[in-house]
């Protein structure tokens, strides 16, 4: 068996950290846990699951902790999890086989980041390099941190067989306002010593969006788009999803078309194709859009988007041509749970009550 010991860092969470650690409890983790400062129960809550509970004075500088809470792990094969995050139920050996056939390359993990909308609660599915060998690799960036190699190794990646629920962005305006702050303050300093990275801008503009001020974010999210970000980076997607949105919310549609040339990179992606489809809409050209739509509806990837999406465009656009036959079938493929579809099948009813 190979060894893994999980980091975690902490800071008054002691409510999200019981069920973080709970959650391992079922599996042979070595745990390791860093406070940076708690004025709660946190190390009280820490030492019930571990007696490795360590204390470090925080810098402003989240890879410092992390690195340090690596260092005081007895294994080198490393999972790192945040606080709140609480890894799912998961197949031991299934992680072990991919474990040894990657001995030198990051594995990643599933993460579902839940948020509250108006309309209750969605998700956000995305992979995190969280997993591996503290001989080969640590955590850079005081913000934001990433895993990048140590020395000459070039870095490769796989998908590890690890899901985990993310509450993160969850909780009151007051406590989201905080986390936001701490967060773009160090981002702010970043930005002054790499002016020319899109990938801050992005996360300042992120920033914003934790306490939902979408006006805030939309001058960042340009900036971050005027250096033009790559579309192999993980955050692009992310970046032109939030950005073509608030856009089209405001009615800014012309310049929500930046994103289209990046179609060619994400023309596997329900998320993108979604987004494209409703842009040719607000353009007027339902043409472009339905094969967007249609695109859409076995495309392999996605984070954001309910799957039925595109099934209620397509009907939407049959609508607008007058196919009633056509748009209730997929209208109907959405389920009787989909508010917008049920009340274009009433409306269809309605304009045709004898079919």
């Amino acid at each position: 068996m190979i060894p893994i010991s999980v980091c975690i860092i902490t800071k008054n969470e002691s409510e999200n950290l019981k069920k973080c650690l709970e959650a391992l409890k079922p599996y042979p983790f070595e745990v390791v846990v860093t406070d940076t400062g708690s004025e709660d129960d946190s190390l009280e809550i820490a030492r019930q699951y571990t007696d490795r509970v360590y204390e470090f004075q925080w810098i402003n500088d989240f890879s410092a902790a992390r690195n340090y809470c690596i260092g005081r792990a007895s294994h080198n094969t490393i999972l790192s999890l945040d606080t709140d995050e609480f890894i799912r139920p998961f197949d031991w050996e299934a992680l072990q086989d991919v474990l040894e056939s990657h001995p030198k390359s990051l594995g990643s993990i599933e993460l579902f980041s839940y948020f509250d909308v108006e309309e209750g609660t969605r998700h956000q599915i995305s992979r995190l390099d969280r997993i591996f060998n503290r001989r080969y690799y640590q955590f850079q960036n005081p913000i934001h941190e990433v895993l990048v190699p140590i020395g000459t190794l070039k870095p490769s990646s796989y998908e590890a067989p690890i899901s985990a629920d993310h509450v993160g962005y969850q909780g009151t305006k007051e406590k989201l306002k905080e986390k936001a702050e701490r967060d773009m303050a160090l981002i702010r300093e970043e930005i002054e010593t790499d002016p020319q990275n899109p990938y801050l801008y992005f996360q300042l503009a992120q920033g914003y969006m934790l306490m939902r001020d979408h006006a805030g974010a939309l001058p960042w999210f340009r900036k971050a788009m005027d250096l033009g970000p790559h579309a192999g980076e993980d955050y692009t997607l992310v970046l032109l999803y939030n950005y073509a949105s608030i856009l089209l919310d405001d009615n800014l549609v012309e310049e929500a078309s930046r994103i289209l040339p990046f179609h060619d990179a994400y023309a596997d992606n329900k998320d993108y194709l979604c987004m494209t489809g409703r842009l040719y809409l607000r353009m007027g050209q339902p043409l472009k859009a339905l094969p967007e739509f249609v695109q859409a509806l076995s495309a392999p990837k996605y984070s954001f988007e309910d799957t039925r999406t595109p099934s209620y465009y397509i009907g939407f656009i049959y609508e607008m041509f007058g196919k009633k036959d056509i748009a209730s079938t997929h209208y109907e493929n959405c389920g009787p749970d989909h508010p917008a579809a049920v009340e274009a099948l009433k409306r269809l009813k309605k304009a045709h009550p004898f079919g």
